[in-house]
């Protein structure tokens, strides 16, 4: 039978290593904090949130700076979603650095502070585009550079705890360093990651985005039963 009381040693478990306690006494710590499957449902849920947001905020703004009869309207709604995308990253490091702060303390600081970053980012971009009106294409290359560096914390944090099965975190620390890559070549206009064969480089961290909020609605984290 778990406790819902957090052994002050874990809280202080140097990171790397695996604390002896599930993952849902984890969560369950404390008042005002979130049951397990309803943390891990969040999470998926902030994962879609800022995916789609982020797609289709994007797709609106391009069609504005594309075309010279665009209403402003476009701008603000996809400003809005652009901002929509943010508010979800920076929700989703919060929530995860709850999660994983017991088993790797640096790592889950590192992923919310970058998380933070990418949402201050993008809200910037937006007031840059509702006050200018100017277009500025490498926006998304520098939201790419940043949610790529945080997917790869995230991924090796994922591998280490083993709250999420082995072979979803390998996907993410495969496929962000190729994510990361292919957005650094493109700085450089070596490759178009928006268009073409060079959007090959998003796609493994794309699957890994799309498995592991299933994976989260579909089983949970994984419990410390399960996986010693």
């Amino acid at each position: 039978m778990t406790t819902a009381t957090l052994n002050p040693s874990m809280a202080k478990a140097p990171e790397g290593t695996l604390a002896p306690t599930a993952v849902p006494t984890m969560l369950a710590s404390g008042p005002g904090t979130i049951p397990p499957k309803k943390a891990a449902v969040l999470v998926g849920l902030l994962f879609l949130i800022a995916t789609f947001t982020f797609a289709i905020g994007n797709a609106l703004i391009h069609s504005y700076f594309a075309s010279s009869t665009a209403h402003n309207a476009i701008l603000v709604a996809g400003v809005f979603l652009l901002a929509c995308d943010g508010v979800a990253v920076a929700g989703n490091g919060v929530v995860m650095r709850r999660i994983l702060m017991a088993r790797t303390p640096k790592r889950s600081q590192a992923y919310c502070a970058m998380r933070v970053a990418e949402c201050l980012t993008a809200v910037t971009i937006g007031v840059y585009f509702l006050t200018s009106h100017t277009q500025w294409g490498g926006y998304v290359l520098a939201v790419y550079a940043l949610s790529g560096a945080a997917g790869l914390i995230l991924s090796s944090a994922l591998l280490t705890s083993r709250i999420v099965p082995r072979n979803l975190s390998m996907l993410g620390v495969v496929g962000y360093p190729v994510f990361l890559v292919g957005s650094v070549l493109a700085m450089f206009n070596v490759i178009d990651v928006t268009h073409g064969a060079g959007m090959l480089a998003l796609v493994p961290s794309g699957l890994f985005e799309l498995a592991l909020p299933i994976r989260l609605f579909t089983k949970g984290f994984t419990s410390e039963r399960a996986v010693a």
